[in-house]
């Protein structure tokens, strides 16, 4: 199939530039003509070989994010209407794509703002190929989004807008789960007939070139029986509050956690003082900022698990757990929330924790502190054996099934789907 990928931030802060040149390169290796429209993508910092799809930069570099994310925690306000704008450019330009001569089979719109992308859809007359949304998120509601009251009410007006695009120019949706699809279908009132296909996160296999005591050593960090890892953008959502509780009930010495993210929803200073409030300073190793690539088989050596004590709050998918854990073969100790749980529970590479409870969690990281070296290697060994599930190949190959049972059925799904208005009774209920 002829394809064109739209990312509109492929340079943000987090997964999205990976994942992005991850997939794009599977579904060429599968035989797809793909063409990627972005905004921006340094394509060899995650391909170690030539790409295998055609790259359009939308705005020859005006539309770099990288500024923004450097700057969030002071310009929150810029932040977002960069979002914004970089979704509405890039989605637009993907449209005039479609229309200047160039014929694709079908278009995978990933990472962008809802109500933009679809207003932009919606507003585009003529004859487009059908669209494939990749949502990585299930919290299209009020009760579910993690924000202000403000947030919270533009999620509804979001949803709805971004409802009377389905079956029009969107025919189908890609989602991380199953519990994610259950969600979605609940929350989106998509029919049944509604193609909903689950295309999961992608994960490589990697060995790191140093060993622990050498990772170690290059992180300063002092000799412990057991080094916990807290890695990656430290959101609200992911419950670094707990997990300092938590380490406030271990009294071991040889017990140490190192937390490595950028404070993106934190000030760091705030996220320092809870530590020393707390009497932490010595066991936990806080590296508050964006951790370059190339650091980071250096923080994943060091660790013998990976902490997730992510809260109720957290919708999103599984990618952290694949990306970071099973990539690099660490157990992991994880909230039982959202998908975590069950990949965890399914594949017991882990101990899963009550989210939200400290208590609950220091319990499982003193349960795994006193774990014997041939159980811990049991756990790595079943890490590694889900990332060998999830190659980037499985995933591209799921899309594109999804792909082919939207490309050429446009009629069909159209007298199906009823979009349905926004009104009073719909906003009072999620409400």
């Amino acid at each position: 199939m002829r394809l064109l990928i739209v990312q509109p931030t492929a340079d943000k802060r987090g997964h999205y530039g990976l994942y992005t040149a991850k997939l794009c390169q599977a579904l060429g290796r599968l035989g797809h003509d793909v063409t990627l429209c972005t905004n921006r993508i340094a394509i060899s910092r995650y391909l170690a070989e030539p790409p295998s799809f055609r790259v359009v930069e939308v705005g020859n570099g005006t539309l770099a994010f990288e500024p923004f994310d450097r700057e969030s925690g002071q310009q929150r306000g810029a932040y977002y209407l960069a979002y914004f704008r970089n979704c509405r450019a890039v989605t637009s330009a993907a449209v005039r794509l479609c229309r200047r001569g160039a014929t694709f089979d079908g278009v995978v719109i990933m990472d962008t703002e809802f109500l933009t992308a679809s207003v932009v859809l919606n507003w585009s007359l003529g004859r487009l190929p059908p669209f494939v949304m990749l949502l990585w998120a299930a919290n299209f509601s009020f009760a579910s989004y993690a924000g202000s009251l403000p947030k919270r009410a533009y999620k509804v007006l979001q949803r709805e807008i971004f409802r009377a695009t389905l079956g029009r120019r969107i025919r189908a949706l890609g989602v991380l789960s199953e519990w994610h699809r259950e969600v979605l279908r609940k929350q989106l009132r998509l029919p049944k007939e509604f193609p909903v296909g689950i295309v999961p996160d992608g994960a490589d296999i990697v060995e790191p070139a140093l060993t622990q005591e050498a990772a170690r050593s290059s992180l300063g960090l002092r000799d412990a029986r057991t080094v916990f890892l807290f890695f990656g953008v430290l959101r609200r959502d992911k419950g670094i509050e707990f997990l300092l509780q938590a380490m406030k009930q271990i009294e071991s010495s040889d017990v140490l956690l190192v937390v490595a993210g950028w404070p993106m929803e934190y000030r760091s200073e705030d996220v320092q003082h809870v530590v020393e409030t707390l009497g932490l300073s010595g066991r936990v190793i806080l590296n508050l900022r964006y951790v370059p690539d190339e650091d980071v088989t250096m923080y994943f050596a060091a660790c013998d698990a990976v902490i997730f004590p992510y809260t109720r709050q957290y919708t999103g998918g599984s990618g952290p757990l694949l990306k970071q854990a099973c990539t690099y073969a660490r157990p992991v100790i994880a909230s039982d929330v959202s998908d975590l749980g069950r990949l965890v529970r399914e594949h017991r590479f882990g101990l899963l924790a009550e989210p939200e409870n400290p208590r609950a969690l220091a319990r499982r990281m003193l349960e795994f502190d006193a774990l014997d070296e041939d159980a811990r290697r049991v756990l790595a060994e079943r890490a590694r054996g889900l990332a060998g599930l999830h190659t980037w190949d499985a995933v591209a190959q799921r899309l594109g099934e999804l792909l082919s049972r939207v490309v050429g059925s446009r009629s069909e799904m159209q007298s199906m789907w009823q979009p349905v208005d926004l009104t009073v009774a719909d906003t009072e209920r999620d409400a």
